[in-house]
């Protein structure tokens, strides 16, 4: 919906702005294959939801768990499940000290919420999900350790896809994904290219990507 009250229609005039309600987006990502992570990074507003949106076809998969306030995180992922796998998952991300299993989610520090949350995303096991914000909110070290713990966990798996969208650069060489695309910050999103520039801690991701999935919106 495009709105010509005053004020946006002043915006429009002073900054030569025809709508605020016009998105192109034109994105390449190699989406053939037997995948099971690929990763869409770049800053906030470049396209990184819109994207996810596509890659699974709609309703788009965006995972998004709920966490009880009563129950400690022990209880609540996978209630249903094997106890053995559940604290196996939890062991897998990082997560290892028992007294925190016995908390509720609600009282976790960032870096245990983070954990917390790729072990339920293990455990449940969806065949396919979208993960916004990934390692946003943690420190760049737990980060990046939480990034490779989750990778190895989910390929375990086997069959199943995440798509994980994140604007931190450093974690794209310890999820090794099979397919990835880069947003532009000057551009806000008008390049695409690969990855394999990124390299540290002697880990190297080689990312390439043909056309053979675009998306438009």
């Amino acid at each position: 919906m495009d709105f010509n009250s005053y004020r946006a229609a002043r915006v429009k005039l002073l900054f030569n702005a025809e709508s605020g309600c016009n998105f192109d987006l034109d994105a390449e990502m190699d989406l053939s294959g037997d995948w099971s992570i690929g990763v869409v990074v770049g800053p906030s507003g470049s396209g990184k939801t819109s994207i996810g949106r596509q890659i699974f076809g709609d309703p788009a998969p965006f995972w998004e768990p709920h966490w009880p306030v009563d129950a400690p995180i022990i209880d609540a992922i996978a209630p249903d499940g094997d106890f053995n796998a559940v604290t196996g998952a939890l062991g897998s991300v990082g997560l290892g000290s028992v007294p925190t299993w016995l908390r509720p989610y609600p009282v976790l520090s960032n870096g245990e919420k983070f954990r917390a949350d790729l072990a339920r995303l293990v455990c449940d096991a969806p065949q396919q999900a979208i993960v916004e914000e990934f390692t946003s909110v943690v420190d760049r070290q737990i980060a990046k350790f939480g990034a490779l713990a989750f990778a190895k966990a989910w390929r375990r798996l086997k069959g199943r896809k995440v798509v994980l969208l994140t604007p931190h650069y450093d974690v794209v060489e310890w999820l090794e994904p099979e397919c990835s695309t880069r947003r532009s910050a000057a551009s806000q999103g008008d390049y695409f290219g690969d990855l394999s520039s990124i390299s540290k801690s002697g880990r190297r991701t080689a990312l390439s990507g043909h056309c053979l999935s675009r998306i438009t919106i």
